[in-house]
C-alpha cells in the first residue's frame, strides 16, 4: 500500500471515531438494534400514614411530632414502659403485641390491688383509665386496627388502683418499686392527689428509688384548672404534664404552676377500651392522658439511644419541647409541648448536658461539675472544659481542657467559690469535629447554713439509709423530752407516799423560831412550858425558850429520796435523778 493510501485509511478511521464519540453524547443516536426498556406502571400507592382505621382522628400525635419521628424510629421492644394504673386489658389486639412480659413467670405485671400477678383492668364504669394510658403509649401501629401508639415499646402493667381511680399510696410505691425493679426505664404515674404533706411519703420514697435505678417518672399535674400541680407531681424528681386541647391553648381543666416541666395534648384523645375487640376504642380527656404522650416521646429517644440517663432524657424533652406562648419557660406550659421529632433530630447534633452541680454550697467548701457531650456516637471531642467567674456573662476563669468522644461524661473537681464571694456562675464548652458548643449558663450560690450542718445534709441528702435513721433519731428525742417534763409535773403536783418511816430519812433540823409573845390568860396556869434541866429552884420559870443552835450537818452525810428511793448529799434541795424538792 502506497504511503498515500495509508494516510487516506488513518484519516478515514479517525473520522468514524470522531462521530462514534460525539454521537454517545447526543440523544437518540443509540444504536437502532438496542432494546428498549419495560416500563412499569399502574402500581399502587398510598399516603405515608399507618392503615389504624382511627388514627386521622388521633390529634395528639400530630401535635408531637410523632408522623416525622416514625421516619427515624418506631420505636424498641427493648424499651420498657410502666404503667401504674388500674390495669391493663392486656388482651385487646390492639396492645396485646406490645406486652411486657416477665421472663421468670410469664406475667405482664403485677396487681398490688387483688394481690396476684394478673393486672387485667377490670372496670365495671366503662372508662378503663389504665388501658386508655397504654394505648396512648403503645399501641401497635400499623395492623389495621384500632389506634396507632405514640412508641412501639413494651408496656408493663402494673395495678394499683381499683375499678374506682381509687387506691392507696402503699400499693402505689409498691407499684413503682416493682417496676424499677423489674427493668422499666420510664414510669407512667397518670395519678395522683391535692393534698399537701409536711414531710417525705411512701410515694416520694418510692419515686427517689426508681429514680435511683435511672428511670425516669411522669406524672399528671391534676384537673382542677389550679396553679398548684398535683402530689407527686410536684416533686423534684418528676417530669409534671400539664394538657392542651386541639388549639393549642392550655386546657381549661389543667393545673398548672411553678415546677411544670411539660405539656402534651390531654383533650379529646382517642384511645383503647377494655375489650378483646380491635376496633374498640373511646374518647378520654386530662392530664392523664397527656402524660402518656410524654412518656411515649421518651421512649422513641430511648430506642433511638438506649444509652441516655434518665436526667439526659428529660433535659433532651424540655430543651425540644415548643413553647405555645414566648420564649422558655413558663408557669402555664412549663418548658412547652413535647415535640418527639425535635428530640430525636436533637440527638444527631453535639449538645452538652450538665449532668450535676450543687445548686448551693458552703463557703468553704469544693464541689464537682460532671457534665456529658451528647450527640451522635463516635465523635471526636478535642476540648471540653468550665468556664466559671463571679458576674453573670463575664466568665474569665476555666478549668483544664478534656478530650474524648460524644456520648462520653466528663467531670471537673475541686471548684469552690472565691473568698467573699457569694455566687458562682459557669457554663461547659466543647469543641467537637472543629465546632463549639456551649451548655446554658449554671449558677451555684453560697449556702447561710453552718459548714458543720451543710455537711451533714450532704451527707443526709445522698444517702436515704442515713436520712431515714436520722429521722428516727430525731423523732425519739422530740418523743422523749414532752414525756420527762410531763413525768415531772406529774411528780411536782402529786406528793409520792413515802415507803419508809419518817425516822428512815435524814432530816435536817428546823431553822430556829422566835417564841409567841406571852398573853395575860385565866389558862396560863394549864401550859405546859417547855422544863430546863436544872436542879430544884424556887425561882420562877422564865417566861420564854433560849434558842437552841443547829447541829451542822456532817461533810458526806447522805438522805434518801423519799420519791425515787435514790441516796443524795444530804444538803440537797432537790433529787438529781428525779427532781423532787427537799425543802
Amino acid at each position: 500500500m502506497s504511503a498515500r493510501m495509508s494516510a487516506l485509511v488513518r484519516r478515514f478511521a479517525a473520522t468514524i471515531a470522531v462521530l462514534a464519540i460525539a454521537g454517545a453524547f447526543v440523544p437518540g443516536a443509540a444504536v437502532v438494534a438496542t432494546a428498549k426498556p419495560t416500563v412499569i406502571t399502574n402500581f399502587p400507592l398510598h399516603t405515608e400514614f399507618p392503615n389504624d382505621p382511627f388514627y386521622v382522628d388521633e390529634w395528639g400525635l400530630q401535635s408531637i411530632g410523632a408522623p416525622n419521628a416514625w421516619g427515624v424510629t418506631l420505636g424498641n421492644s427493648s424499651v420498657v414502659v410502666a404503667v401504674v394504673d388500674t390495669g391493663v386489658w392486656w388482651t385487646h389486639p390492639d396492645i396485646q403485641a406490645n406486652m411486657w412480659t416477665d421472663p421468670i413467670d410469664g406475667t405482664h405485671g403485677h396487681d398490688y390491688v387483688d394481690g396476684d400477678s394478673n393486672p387485667m383492668d377490670i372496670d365495671p364504669n366503662g372508662i378503663y383509665h389504665g388501658t386508655g394510658v397504654a394505648g396512648v403509649i403503645a399501641a401497635i401501629t400499623d395492623n389495621g386496627q384500632g389506634i396507632a401508639g405514640t412508641a412501639q415499646v413494651s408496656v408493663m402493667a402494673v395495678r394499683a388502683l381499683g375499678p374506682n381511680g381509687q387506691g392507696s399510696s402503699f400499693n402505689v410505691s409498691q407499684a413503682i418499686m416493682y417496676a424499677a425493679d423489674h427493668g422499666a426505664k420510664v414510669i407512667n404515674l397518670s395519678l395522683g392527689t391535692n393534698q399537701t404533706f409536711g414531710g417525705p411519703t411512701d410515694i416520694e420514697l418510692a419515686i427517689n428509688y426508681a429514680w435511683s435505678k435511672g428511670a425516669l417518672i411522669t406524672a399528671a399535674a391534676g384537673n382542677s384548672g389550679t396553679g398548684t400541680l398535683d402530689y407527686p407531681a410536684r416533686l423534684p424528681n418528676v417530669v409534671s404534664v400539664a394538657a392542651i386541647d386541639e388549639t393549642g391553648s392550655r386546657a381549661s381543666f389543667s393545673n398548672f404552676g411553678p415546677g411544670l416541666s411539660l405539656s402534651a395534648p390531654g383533650d379529646r384523645i382517642l384511645t383503647l377500651d377494655g375489650s378483646n375487640n380491635g376496633n374498640a376504642v373511646h374518647y378520654l380527656r386530662g392530664t392523664s392522658f397527656s402524660t402518656p404522650f410524654v412518656t411515649g416521646a421518651a421512649a422513641l429517644l430511648l430506642s433511638e439511644d438506649p444509652s441516655l440517663t434518665n436526667s439526659e432524657l428529660w433535659d433532651v424533652l424540655n430543651r425540644t419541647a415548643v413553647q405555645p406562648v414566648g420564649n422558655g419557660y413558663n408557669t402555664n406550659y412549663g418548658w412547652g409541648v413535647v415535640n418527639a421529632w425535635n428530640a430525636l433530630n436533637a440527638l444527631n447534633t453535639p449538645f452538652i448536658y450538665v449532668n450535676s452541680f450543687p445548686s448551693s454550697v458552703s463557703s468553704s467548701s469544693k464541689f464537682d461539675v460532671t457534665w456529658s457531650v451528647l450527640g451522635p456516637a463516635g465523635m471526636a471531642v478535642t476540648d471540653t472544659h468550665v468556664v466559671w467567674g463571679t458576674m453573670s456573662g463575664r466568665l474569665g476563669n476555666s478549668t483544664p481542657a478534656q478530650t474524648g468522644q460524644t456520648r462520653q461524661s466528663y467531670t471537673a473537681s475541686g471548684l469552690s467559690l472565691p473568698s467573699g464571694a457569694g455566687t458562682l456562675y459557669f457554663k461547659v464548652v466543647a469543641t467537637v469535629n472543629g465546632n463549639l458548643y456551649e451548655s446554658q449558663e449554671k449558677v451555684v450560690t453560697a449556702s447561710s447554713v453552718p459548714d458543720f450542718l451543710f455537711v451533714l445534709y450532704q451527707l443526709l441528702a445522698s444517702n436515704l439509709l442515713y436520712l431515714a435513721l436520722f429521722i428516727l433519731v430525731l423523732a425519739g428525742v422530740v418523743a422523749f423530752i414532752p414525756q420527762r417534763r410531763a413525768a415531772r409535773a406529774r411528780r411536782a403536783v402529786a406528793r409520792p407516799q413515802t415507803m419508809y418511816p419518817s425516822t428512815y430519812y435524814v432530816q435536817a433540823a428546823p431553822q430556829p423560831q422566835p417564841p409567841p409573845a406571852q398573853q395575860p390568860s385565866p389558862m396560863a396556869a394549864a401550859q405546859y412550858p417547855p422544863r430546863v434541866a436544872s436542879p430544884p429552884s424556887s425561882a420562877p420559870a422564865p417566861a420564854s425558850t433560849p434558842s437552841v443552835p443547829i447541829a451542822p450537818i456532817a461533810p458526806g452525810a447522805k438522805k434518801r429520796c423519799p420519791s425515787c428511793g435514790t441516796m443524795v448529799n444530804a444538803d440537797n434541795m432537790f433529787c438529781f435523778f428525779c427532781g423532787h424538792p427537799f425543802r
